[in-house]
């Protein structure tokens, strides 16, 4: 019985980033990783299911979520607020991913139940680094990661 893919949803809306945690996870070993959304309340739309994201076959529910705390229209809070009272995803892994290094925004973002909080690092080598880390705390075998 083989394992499912994993669906990550990266939810970041800087286009240097996206592509800097491309080539990240890339060079980490994990290929095709995420699916991108920049605003946050389309992240709530797509794991709601709704709108746009209604057809669940071409907008699957992803099983992991790379969360940005400060996004367009709603915040990496709001939406972890929202996710940990929806059924339908309440138990979805969260690993935030900011430029926020204040103590609050992490206890707040913590008092979520997140699987991770990272600073977003400045080097290649430190974003690959993360990137493995990542992969370590999901439990993201390469292999696996690549299907």
């Amino acid at each position: 019985m083989s394992i499912p893919a994993p669906r990550i949803l990266l939810a970041e809306d800087d286009p240097n980033d996206i592509v800097f945690l491309h080539k990240a996870f890339q060079k980490a070993g994990i290929s095709k990783p995420f699916r991108v959304i920049a605003d946050g309340q389309d992240v709530i739309t797509y794991l709601a299911g709704a709108g746009e994201f209604a057809d669940r076959e071409g907008h699957p529910l992803p099983t992991h979520l790379l969360l940005d705390l400060k996004l367009p229209r709603r915040s990496g809070l709001e939406i972890l607020d929202w996710i940990r009272k929806d059924s339908r995803v309440v138990t979805l892994p969260v690993i935030v991913l900011t430029s926020s290094s204040q103590a609050q925004d992490r206890a707040k973002a913590e008092s979520f139940g997140i699987s991770g909080y990272f600073v977003k690092p400045v080097t290649q080598a430190e974003l690959v680094d993360m990137a493995k880390r990542i992969a370590t705390l999901w439990n993201l075998p390469p292999a696996q990661a690549r299907a």
